[in-house]
């Protein structure tokens, strides 16, 4: 009888072994009883003849037939190691008190006479006449003061131990608000060698942009020195020719005076000679008839 198998399980199966006792290859035979069948859980050498114990079997996980709930895969957990859960201060409380009346328990366990009602009780310590079972009783007394002293010293230390954490806590809220300073403080040298190598940068443009004017205005000293010496050169030149030439204009003038003197007695000698010119010409038509000219014609 072939059934289906559920819907995490697709295909067919006929809940029957294989021939070799194992669904699968083996590398050797003695090994296929250590597999177990994962539908009923039960090794495979179970039901070599027969079908699996599944078959009619019904899953109260995934409301499926065919396999047994151990073998479900249906939400299955996962193989995580899941997160501790914290405790709370009532559920930390509850622990605490259940602890301490457990050892209180345990302790009066040690006792002979526990698990004695009140009357055996009596009887029982009636009928203690021996010495060393006194004795037994007072180091037992004894013991449990002892007990109860380390328990008060341990609680003593433990309070002390309580307000040590406390220190420890403040002191590492301290540390990291410290920490916290102090990784401020290095922030802040940074920024500040960082700003205080930017100045240096920049004063250091400045003194090379300050020899630098200071060439440039050398420069132009030594330029406004060579030009000024040159204008006043020039200068000299031309006031020497200046000189020069009023000394040239004064002789010019009076070589211009003497000129005109020169010119002027020229003119009065031309004027003079005109005159006498004049006189001879107007002498010369009385004249005439007494000095006839040898012939030729007559003059215009």
């Amino acid at each position: 009888m072939n059934t289906f198998r559920s819907n995490r399980m697709e295909g067919p199966w006929n809940y029957q072994p294989c021939r070799n006792g194992h669904p699968f290859p083996m590398r050797k035979a003695d090994t296929c009883l250590d597999f177990l069948c994962k539908y009923c859980g039960k090794t495979l050498n179970v039901f070599t003849y027969h079908r699996c114990y599944a078959i009619n079997a019904y899953c109260y996980k995934c409301r499926h037939h065919g396999h047994f709930a151990r073998m479900c895969s249906f939400h299955a957990k996962s193989c995580e190691n899941p997160k501790p859960k914290k405790k709370s201060k009532s559920k930390i409380q509850r622990d605490s008190d259940r602890m301490r009346t457990f050892m209180e328990k345990k302790q009066m366990s040690q006792f002979p006479f526990q698990g004695l009602e009140d009357k055996e009780l009596s009887a029982f310590t009636c009928s203690i006449q021996d010495e060393s079972a006194k004795l037994h009783i007072n180091k037992l007394k004894a013991s449990h003061r002892n007990s109860l002293k380390e328990i008060a010293v341990l609680k003593g230390e433990k309070s002390k131990l309580d307000t040590v954490k406390k220190e420890n806590v403040i002191l590492k809220n301290n540390l990291d608000t410290l920490n916290l300073e102090r990784l401020q403080h290095v922030q802040l040298i940074q920024k500040i060698e960082h700003e205080l190598a930017e100045h240096t940068s920049r004063t250091q443009n400045f003194e090379i942009e300050i020899v630098r004017l200071k060439e440039e205005n050398l420069n132009l000293t030594n330029t406004r020195n060579r030009l000024t010496m040159d204008l006043k050169n020039a200068e000299m030149q031309d006031c020497h020719l200046i000189k020069k030439l009023k000394d040239e204009i004064q002789r010019l003038k009076a070589q211009h005076f003497d000129d005109i003197r020169e010119c002027q007695d020229l003119l009065h000698e031309l004027s003079v000679a005109e005159n006498q010119i004049k006189n001879l010409r107007s002498n010369y038509p009385n004249n005439s008839h007494q000095h006839p000219r040898r012939g030729g014609y007559p003059r215009r």
